[in-house]
């Protein structure tokens, strides 16, 4: 317990320790007017280098006059990535202080913006704020991916979490209608949060209007490859599908069917938790490849961690419940126990990657949402570290049942031999309060799976 606490220190203390920006996204490397700039006379353009290619649209480039009126030309979107992103000016521009706003889609998929002033001759008094590209509709498009991802979250954790927590350690127990209603939920949550993040995806990372969305036009090169991970995420699904139903079919039997379903299920969860890395933060930035990996496997601990929890307050530990679960509970406490770990591993280095400075830990938005999350894992690790002292305490072993056996080929005595006994919970008013915790700790990893999502839609500092 106090080896994960301590780990769990390390993503706030290596986050705060680095020196360095990090780079998740790409930002801009420079300007043409440069910001803060007082121009002799009027440009032809306004040019933006990114230290990454981009893609921008029509609007990706607009520019204002001092009170807020737009005055440029408009850029030529392409949709194949450039590093170099331009809006043409007209003549005759009066002298004062101008303001550009910028919004590109960076390599990962998702939308990067910012503004900067330069003036032309003398530098006046700017009246009124910036009007959003998409509108309110491109606030509710940012909204919508992020409940969507977090339904997707959830799904993982019910679905395939739940179903190899079963198929793991427990294969007897889709016997149970409890579990399949589990892993049945999971995965249709998991569809549906994936067909909302694809009809929203495209409109969110270009700033466009939410109404764009039932349009179906528009979509460009990163986010072709967005789609291309949602169709192999759907294919996944439907081997879960198949998995589940195999597996319950074989449920309590050692048979070659059972083996299949869980290789089956196991490979479909592997492609699945494949799919959001390379729709996330991790494609884009310095370390990519690790940062993909570490995405994986931070993943694929968070799907099985939360999905056993859920599987245990649901199922394990309803009251009633004697020799299987008291069984199957020290074994998912030691799954758990992994799972965290590769959580803190994993989380440290996304975090170091991803915000980099104490000022952006503390001063943004991602840096504070990560924060919250930290919190979060931490109150969940200590909620699971006192239900797996309960499990020690509570837990008994009756004593070994002796039974008569006749030695092979029917001849010579009577042997006595004596079979362990499983373990087994104690009374059902027990139970309650082991359930509780479970129940407790289940609540607090569902906000810091929303706290998540939320970090999904949101830049990280750079």
């Amino acid at each position: 317990m106090r080896r994960i606490i301590t780990m769990l220190c390390l993503v706030l203390c290596l986050a705060a320790a680095s020196a360095g920006p990090a780079s998740a996204h790409t930002g801009v490397r420079s300007s043409d007017p440069a910001a803060g700039e007082v121009l002799p006379g009027p440009p032809a353009q306004v040019a933006l280098t990114f230290r990454q290619p981009v893609t921008a649209r029509k609007n990706a480039v607009r520019v204002f006059d001092d009170h807020m009126r737009r005055v440029d030309l408009g850029g030529h979107p392409d949709d194949r990535p450039d590093p170099v992103v331009r809006t043409a000016l007209p003549g005759g521009l009066h002298p004062g202080t101008y303001t550009v706003a910028w919004q590109v889609t960076s390599a990962d998929g998702h939308p990067v913006a910012g503004t900067f002033r330069f003036s032309l001759h003398r530098t006046s008094r700017v009246v009124g704020a910036v009007p959003p590209l998409g509108g309110s509709g491109s606030a509710w498009a940012s909204r919508l991916l992020g409940v969507s991802r977090a339904a997707g979250y959830a799904g993982l954790a019910l679905g395939p979490g739940v179903l190899l927590v079963v198929l793991w350690l427990w294969p007897a127990g889709l016997r149970d209608r409890g579990t399949r209603g589990l892993v049945w939920a999971g995965l249709g949550l998991l569809a549906a949060g994936t067909l909302a993040v694809l009809a929203v995806h495209a409109v969110w990372a270009d700033g466009r209007p939410l109404s764009d969305a039932w349009s179906g036009s528009g979509a460009h090169q990163h986010a072709a490859l967005a789609d291309h991970a949602y169709a192999v995420r759907f294919y996944a699904l439907l081997a879960l599908g198949a998995a589940t139903v195999l597996a319950t079919l074989a449920a309590g039997t050692s048979g070659r069917r059972a083996r299949a379903a869980a290789l089956v299920a196991t490979a479909a969860a592997v492609v699945l938790w494949s799919t959001w890395p390379v729709t996330g933060h991790s494609v884009d930035g310095r370390y990519a490849f690790l940062a993909l990996a570490a995405d994986f496997a931070h993943l694929a601990a968070m799907t099985v961690w939360l999905g056993g929890l859920a599987l245990a307050a649901a199922v394990l530990a309803r009251p009633g419940a004697v020799t299987a679960p008291a069984s199957v509970l020290p074994r998912f406490s030691r799954l758990a126990f992994a799972g965290v770990t590769v959580l803190v591993v994993t989380g440290t280095f996304q975090a170091w990657r991803e915000v980099g400075t104490a000022d952006a830990l503390f001063g943004t938005r991602f840096g504070r949402l990560l924060l919250l999350k930290s919190a979060g894992v931490a109150v969940v690790v200590a909620l699971g570290g006192a239900a797996r002292r309960w499990l020690r305490r509570h837990t008994t072993v009756p004593a070994p049942t002796p039974f008569a056996a006749t030695p092979a080929g029917g001849s010579g005595a009577t042997v006595t031999l004596v079979a362990p006994a499983p373990p087994v919970l104690p009374d059902t008013a027990r139970v309650r309060t082991l359930r509780r915790g479970l129940v407790a700790e289940l609540l607090v990893g569902a906000l810091v799976l929303s706290v998540t999502a939320a970090m999904v839609v949101t830049n990280p500092p750079a």
